[in-house]
Protein backbone atom coordinates (compact mmCIF):
# COMPACT_ATOMS: atom_id res chain seq x y z
CA UNK A 1 0.00 0.00 0.00
CA UNK A 2 2.69 2.21 0.86
CA UNK A 3 4.27 1.80 -2.39
CA UNK A 4 1.81 2.43 -4.63
CA UNK A 5 1.19 5.42 -2.83
CA UNK A 6 4.55 6.75 -2.75
CA UNK A 7 4.14 5.42 -6.67
CA UNK A 8 1.14 8.16 -7.02
CA UNK A 9 2.93 10.75 -5.41
CA UNK A 10 5.69 10.34 -7.82
CA UNK A 11 3.62 10.68 -10.51
CA UNK A 12 1.95 14.04 -9.50
CA UNK A 13 5.09 15.44 -8.88
CA UNK A 14 6.58 14.79 -12.45
CA UNK A 15 3.34 16.99 -13.65
CA UNK A 16 3.89 19.81 -10.90
CA UNK A 17 6.71 21.99 -11.75
CA UNK A 18 7.30 25.55 -10.03
CA UNK A 19 6.95 28.31 -12.39
CA UNK A 20 8.52 32.02 -11.72
CA UNK A 21 9.08 34.42 -13.54
CA UNK A 22 11.87 36.24 -14.60
CA UNK A 23 11.97 39.53 -12.86
CA UNK A 24 11.31 37.07 -9.25
CA UNK A 25 14.83 35.98 -10.23
CA UNK A 26 16.14 39.12 -10.86
CA UNK A 27 14.97 40.75 -7.54
CA UNK A 28 16.38 37.83 -5.76
CA UNK A 29 19.57 37.85 -7.38
CA UNK A 30 19.65 41.94 -7.19
CA UNK A 31 19.50 41.16 -3.25
CA UNK A 32 21.86 38.57 -2.67
CA UNK A 33 24.25 39.99 -4.95
CA UNK A 34 23.80 43.44 -3.25
CA UNK A 35 23.23 45.08 -6.78
CA UNK A 36 20.06 46.34 -4.98
CA UNK A 37 20.86 49.85 -4.55
CA UNK A 38 19.52 49.47 -1.26
CA UNK A 39 22.04 46.85 -0.49
CA UNK A 40 25.24 48.15 -2.24
CA UNK A 41 28.51 48.05 -0.43
CA UNK A 42 30.85 51.26 -0.57
CA UNK A 43 33.96 50.45 0.81
CA UNK A 44 36.69 47.64 1.07
CA UNK A 45 35.03 46.13 4.40
CA UNK A 46 31.24 45.56 2.46
CA UNK A 47 33.60 44.00 -0.47
CA UNK A 48 34.93 41.16 1.81
CA UNK A 49 31.95 40.68 3.28
CA UNK A 50 30.42 39.54 0.17
CA UNK A 51 32.94 37.60 -0.54
CA UNK A 52 32.84 35.41 2.37
CA UNK A 53 28.81 35.49 2.56
CA UNK A 54 29.04 34.19 -1.22
CA UNK A 55 32.53 32.23 -1.07
CA UNK A 56 33.49 33.43 -4.28
CA UNK A 57 32.73 36.58 -6.39
CA UNK A 58 34.44 38.35 -9.36
CA UNK A 59 35.72 41.70 -10.31
CA UNK A 60 34.03 42.17 -12.90
CA UNK A 61 30.99 40.92 -14.69
CA UNK A 62 31.36 38.39 -17.67
CA UNK A 63 29.14 38.43 -20.43
CA UNK A 64 26.73 35.42 -20.25
CA UNK A 65 27.71 34.75 -17.03
CA UNK A 66 25.27 35.29 -13.98
CA UNK A 67 27.57 35.54 -11.19
CA UNK A 68 28.00 38.87 -8.73
CA UNK A 69 30.78 41.04 -9.13
CA UNK A 70 32.22 43.40 -6.86
CA UNK A 71 31.91 46.18 -9.86
CA UNK A 72 28.26 45.69 -9.99
CA UNK A 73 27.55 45.36 -5.81
CA UNK A 74 29.75 48.91 -5.67
CA UNK A 75 27.61 52.25 -5.02
CA UNK A 76 31.20 54.25 -5.16
CA UNK A 77 32.77 54.70 -8.90
CA UNK A 78 35.75 52.82 -9.53
CA UNK A 79 36.70 52.72 -5.69
CA UNK A 80 36.26 48.87 -6.29
CA UNK A 81 39.83 48.34 -8.71
CA UNK A 82 42.04 49.07 -6.28
CA UNK A 83 40.68 46.11 -3.99
CA UNK A 84 42.16 43.12 -6.37
CA UNK A 85 45.38 44.38 -4.90
CA UNK A 86 44.58 45.62 -1.20
CA UNK A 87 42.12 42.28 -0.11
CA UNK A 88 45.11 39.74 -1.25
CA UNK A 89 47.87 41.99 0.26
CA UNK A 90 46.46 41.70 3.52
CA UNK A 91 45.32 37.97 2.97
CA UNK A 92 42.07 38.82 3.93
CA UNK A 93 41.17 36.93 0.68
CA UNK A 94 42.27 34.84 -2.23
CA UNK A 95 42.34 36.81 -5.68
CA UNK A 96 43.43 35.25 -9.31
CA UNK A 97 42.11 35.12 -12.61
CA UNK A 98 40.35 31.60 -12.08
CA UNK A 99 36.38 31.70 -14.10
CA UNK A 100 37.24 31.94 -17.53
CA UNK A 101 40.05 33.76 -16.74
CA UNK A 102 38.91 36.61 -15.67
CA UNK A 103 39.64 38.30 -12.08
CA UNK A 104 37.84 36.04 -8.73
CA UNK A 105 38.00 36.23 -5.32
CA UNK A 106 37.38 33.21 -3.44
CA UNK A 107 36.95 33.50 0.51
CA UNK A 108 39.36 30.83 2.52
CA UNK A 109 36.84 29.13 3.39
CA UNK A 110 36.27 28.15 -0.56
CA UNK A 111 39.75 28.21 -1.27
CA UNK A 112 40.96 24.57 -0.66
CA UNK A 113 37.45 23.38 -3.18
CA UNK A 114 39.06 25.48 -5.77
CA UNK A 115 42.31 24.25 -4.92
CA UNK A 116 41.12 20.55 -4.89
CA UNK A 117 39.39 20.88 -8.45
CA UNK A 118 42.03 23.10 -10.46
CA UNK A 119 45.26 23.10 -8.45
CA UNK A 120 48.05 20.75 -8.13
CA UNK A 121 49.75 19.71 -4.95
CA UNK A 122 52.72 18.22 -6.65
CA UNK A 123 56.27 20.59 -6.78
CA UNK A 124 56.40 22.84 -9.91
CA UNK A 125 59.66 20.94 -10.54
CA UNK A 126 58.25 17.47 -10.99
CA UNK A 127 55.19 19.23 -12.84
CA UNK A 128 58.01 20.49 -14.98
CA UNK A 129 59.46 17.04 -15.36
CA UNK A 130 56.44 15.12 -15.65
CA UNK A 131 56.26 17.54 -19.05
CA UNK A 132 53.22 19.03 -17.00
CA UNK A 133 55.03 22.83 -17.43
CA UNK A 134 56.96 24.02 -20.51
CA UNK A 135 60.50 25.68 -20.13
CA UNK A 136 59.17 29.59 -20.04
CA UNK A 137 56.32 28.76 -17.02
CA UNK A 138 59.17 27.17 -15.18
CA UNK A 139 61.55 30.19 -15.40
CA UNK A 140 58.46 32.30 -14.28
CA UNK A 141 57.92 30.09 -11.66
CA UNK A 142 62.21 29.88 -10.55
CA UNK A 143 62.16 33.32 -10.38
CA UNK A 144 59.57 33.80 -7.88
CA UNK A 145 60.86 31.11 -5.66
CA UNK A 146 64.16 32.89 -5.71
CA UNK A 147 62.85 36.05 -5.69
CA UNK A 148 59.55 36.39 -4.98
CA UNK A 149 57.21 38.66 -4.51
CA UNK A 150 57.39 40.26 -7.89
CA UNK A 151 55.88 42.96 -9.50
CA UNK A 152 54.62 41.53 -13.30
CA UNK A 153 56.90 44.87 -14.28
CA UNK A 154 60.18 43.28 -12.20
CA UNK A 155 58.96 39.63 -14.20
CA UNK A 156 59.11 40.79 -17.31
CA UNK A 157 62.24 42.75 -17.45
CA UNK A 158 63.78 39.58 -15.97
CA UNK A 159 62.28 37.42 -18.02
CA UNK A 160 63.54 38.60 -21.82
CA UNK A 161 64.39 42.06 -23.06
CA UNK A 162 61.45 43.82 -23.31
CA UNK A 163 59.12 43.76 -27.22
CA UNK A 164 55.77 43.23 -27.41
CA UNK A 165 56.36 39.53 -28.30
CA UNK A 166 57.72 39.03 -24.69
CA UNK A 167 55.41 41.46 -22.59
CA UNK A 168 52.30 39.05 -24.49
CA UNK A 169 54.00 35.93 -23.48
CA UNK A 170 54.34 36.89 -19.61
CA UNK A 171 51.33 38.25 -19.18
CA UNK A 172 49.65 34.56 -21.13
CA UNK A 173 52.05 32.72 -19.14
CA UNK A 174 51.12 34.68 -15.95
CA UNK A 175 47.04 34.09 -16.21
CA UNK A 176 47.99 29.60 -16.91
CA UNK A 177 49.69 29.77 -13.59
CA UNK A 178 46.89 31.52 -12.09
CA UNK A 179 44.41 29.12 -12.97
CA UNK A 180 46.69 26.19 -12.31
CA UNK A 181 46.48 27.82 -8.89
CA UNK A 182 50.74 27.84 -9.04
CA UNK A 183 50.52 31.69 -8.55
CA UNK A 184 48.46 34.04 -6.87
CA UNK A 185 48.17 37.62 -6.65
CA UNK A 186 49.47 39.40 -3.01
CA UNK A 187 49.17 42.88 -3.54
CA UNK A 188 50.40 45.44 -5.67
CA UNK A 189 50.40 49.22 -6.60
CA UNK A 190 47.38 51.14 -6.90
CA UNK A 191 48.95 53.84 -8.51
CA UNK A 192 47.73 55.09 -12.10
CA UNK A 193 46.67 51.88 -14.11
CA UNK A 194 47.61 49.47 -11.17
CA UNK A 195 49.65 46.20 -10.95
CA UNK A 196 49.76 42.83 -9.14
CA UNK A 197 52.64 41.82 -7.04
CA UNK A 198 52.96 37.76 -7.82
CA UNK A 199 53.84 34.88 -5.36
CA UNK A 200 53.77 31.27 -4.83
CA UNK A 201 50.54 29.96 -3.85
CA UNK A 202 52.43 27.16 -1.53
CA UNK A 203 54.40 30.34 -0.14
CA UNK A 204 51.51 32.79 0.19
CA UNK A 205 48.30 30.56 1.55
CA UNK A 206 48.47 29.05 4.65
CA UNK A 207 49.54 25.09 5.29
CA UNK A 208 46.69 24.68 6.68
CA UNK A 209 44.09 25.21 3.58
CA UNK A 210 46.63 23.28 1.32
CA UNK A 211 46.68 20.16 3.66
CA UNK A 212 42.65 20.30 3.75
CA UNK A 213 43.19 21.03 -0.34
CA UNK A 214 44.74 17.57 -0.59
CA UNK A 215 42.35 15.65 1.55
CA UNK A 216 39.52 16.75 -0.58
CA UNK A 217 38.66 14.43 -4.07
CA UNK A 218 38.69 16.49 -7.08
CA UNK A 219 34.58 14.98 -7.38
CA UNK A 220 33.98 16.04 -4.25
CA UNK A 221 35.36 19.55 -4.58
CA UNK A 222 33.47 19.89 -8.08
CA UNK A 223 30.19 18.80 -6.03
CA UNK A 224 30.42 21.66 -3.82
CA UNK A 225 31.54 24.09 -6.03
CA UNK A 226 28.60 23.65 -8.30
CA UNK A 227 26.05 23.30 -4.90
CA UNK A 228 27.60 26.91 -4.21
CA UNK A 229 26.99 28.21 -7.82
CA UNK A 230 23.58 26.97 -8.13
CA UNK A 231 22.98 28.36 -4.54
CA UNK A 232 24.57 32.02 -5.44
CA UNK A 233 23.20 31.83 -9.20
CA UNK A 234 19.86 31.63 -8.05
CA UNK A 235 18.58 30.28 -11.71
CA UNK A 236 21.09 28.36 -13.90
CA UNK A 237 21.60 25.40 -16.47
CA UNK A 238 24.17 22.76 -16.63
CA UNK A 239 25.81 24.26 -19.95
CA UNK A 240 25.66 27.53 -17.90
CA UNK A 241 27.88 25.29 -15.06
CA UNK A 242 29.93 23.58 -17.49
CA UNK A 243 31.42 26.32 -19.52
CA UNK A 244 31.51 28.86 -16.52
CA UNK A 245 33.90 25.87 -15.00
CA UNK A 246 35.24 24.39 -18.15
CA UNK A 247 34.04 20.98 -17.04
CA UNK A 248 32.94 18.27 -19.05
CA UNK A 249 29.12 18.26 -19.43
CA UNK A 250 28.74 14.67 -18.04
CA UNK A 251 30.32 16.12 -14.74
CA UNK A 252 28.21 18.59 -14.46
CA UNK A 253 25.22 16.36 -15.60
CA UNK A 254 26.26 13.73 -12.84
CA UNK A 255 26.99 16.24 -10.11
CA UNK A 256 23.22 18.33 -10.69
CA UNK A 257 21.83 14.57 -10.96
CA UNK A 258 22.88 13.90 -7.57
CA UNK A 259 22.13 17.50 -5.69
CA UNK A 260 18.39 17.00 -7.31
CA UNK A 261 18.29 13.21 -5.99
CA UNK A 262 19.61 14.67 -2.23
CA UNK A 263 17.14 17.80 -2.54
CA UNK A 264 19.89 20.01 -2.43
CA UNK A 265 18.59 21.94 -5.67
CA UNK A 266 15.14 21.45 -7.48
CA UNK A 267 14.08 22.57 -10.99
CA UNK A 268 12.45 25.17 -12.15
CA UNK A 269 10.47 27.07 -15.29
CA UNK A 270 11.44 30.27 -16.05
CA UNK A 271 9.03 31.50 -18.93
CA UNK A 272 10.84 33.79 -20.18
CA UNK A 273 13.93 31.65 -20.17
CA UNK A 274 11.91 28.96 -22.35
CA UNK A 275 13.06 25.72 -20.62
CA UNK A 276 14.06 24.41 -16.82
CA UNK A 277 16.34 26.13 -14.57
CA UNK A 278 18.28 24.55 -11.88
CA UNK A 279 18.18 26.44 -8.65
CA UNK A 280 18.64 26.13 -5.19
CA UNK A 281 16.03 24.72 -3.33
CA UNK A 282 15.35 27.24 -0.29
CA UNK A 283 14.46 29.64 -3.17
CA UNK A 284 12.74 32.46 -2.01
CA UNK A 285 9.51 31.92 -2.19
CA UNK A 286 7.20 35.23 -3.14
CA UNK A 287 5.06 35.03 -6.08
CA UNK A 288 5.49 31.62 -6.24
CA UNK A 289 3.06 29.72 -8.51
CA UNK A 290 2.16 26.02 -9.73
CA UNK A 291 1.19 24.88 -12.85
CA UNK A 292 1.30 21.80 -14.49
CA UNK A 293 4.36 20.86 -17.36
Amino acid sequence: MAARQDEARCQRNKWETMVYSLAEIERARASLWRTDPARQIADERGALRLIRELGFVLLMPISGAELPSIHRATAREWSWWDWKQTLPGRRACYYAHLLRNRGTFVSWEWFPCFHAAYGDSRPYQRLFREGLLDRDEKRILDLLEQNGPMMTSEIRVTFAPRSKQNTRRVKSILVDLQKRLLITAAGGDTEGWSHHRWELVERWVKPALLAEAERIPRAAAQGRLIAQFVRIAVATTEADIAWLFGWDRSEVRAVVAQLLSQGQAQTLVVPELEGEVIAPKLLPRVGMTRSRQ
